[in-house]
């Protein structure tokens, strides 16, 4: 068995693991400034979905390409859902001193409000990998799509939170998951959740000649 063949599954599988660990690499170094997280995403998931669609990326140029073409509409997202996640936190302490019927109803809501703003979170910077338009119809898109499969919704959120639960969790393990995080953990995670993403947004949108996403 020749390794060397394109044809080959270890060829092909390697290739495919290099190309996980390049965009896990990226993630890891353009989310440093922690600003830019929301478009570090935005270009993860542009580079899956792309694997998903097209078989085979350039990932170097893939990945700048989203991270600069979406920077603003991402960092401008990334910002108002931490301000969402502070204002709720601030809630969730400032209704620790009202009386107990009061308090359990404000919790339910809290943490209602808390769960969808997580779903939310997963599928917003997909969606504004895979579309182009302005800020609010792009928040209009992530609500859709959640309501639309909200089994997808519900496995993608397992996807992403399980392993991050035993990670830290299992403190025995924890060297062992650590190792794969800083492999392979976050590229391969968005690669996971883009398996159910592109079967969501195949049908919204047609390939463009520079096999770019549109509409």
């Amino acid at each position: 068995m020749n390794f060397f063949n394109e044809d080959n599954f270890l060829h092909q599988f390697f290739l495919f693991l290099g190309k996980l660990i390049g965009l896990n690499l990226l993630w890891m170094i353009s989310s440093i400034p922690i600003i830019t997280i929301g478009a570090s995403t935005t270009a993860l998931y542009y580079c899956t979905l792309k694997l998903h669609k097209d078989k085979d990326i350039s990932t170097w140029k893939s990945f700048w390409k989203s991270f600069r073409g979406n920077f603003l509409q991402s960092t401008i997202l990334w910002v108002l859902l931490l301000a969402a996640a502070l204002i709720l936190w601030l809630e969730r302490t400032a209704i620790s001193t009202m009386p107990e019927g009061i308090r359990q109803i404000f919790t339910y809501v809290i943490t209602a409000v808390g769960i969808f703003l997580l779903f939310f979170s997963l599928y917003i910077f997909s969606v504004l990998a895979a579309f182009e338009n302005k800020i609010s119809k792009l928040i209009g898109y992530g609500i859709y799509f959640i309501i639309r499969q909200p089994a997808y919704a519900i496995a993608i959120a397992a996807i992403t939170c399980l392993p991050m639960y035993f990670t830290i969790a299992d403190a025995e393990l924890f060297p062992i998951y650590l190792f794969v995080w800083l492999m392979c953990g976050f590229s391969l995670t968005a690669y996971a959740n883009s398996w159910f993403l592109w079967r969501l947004y195949r049908p919204f949108f047609e390939e463009s000649k520079t096999g770019s996403f549109s509409p």
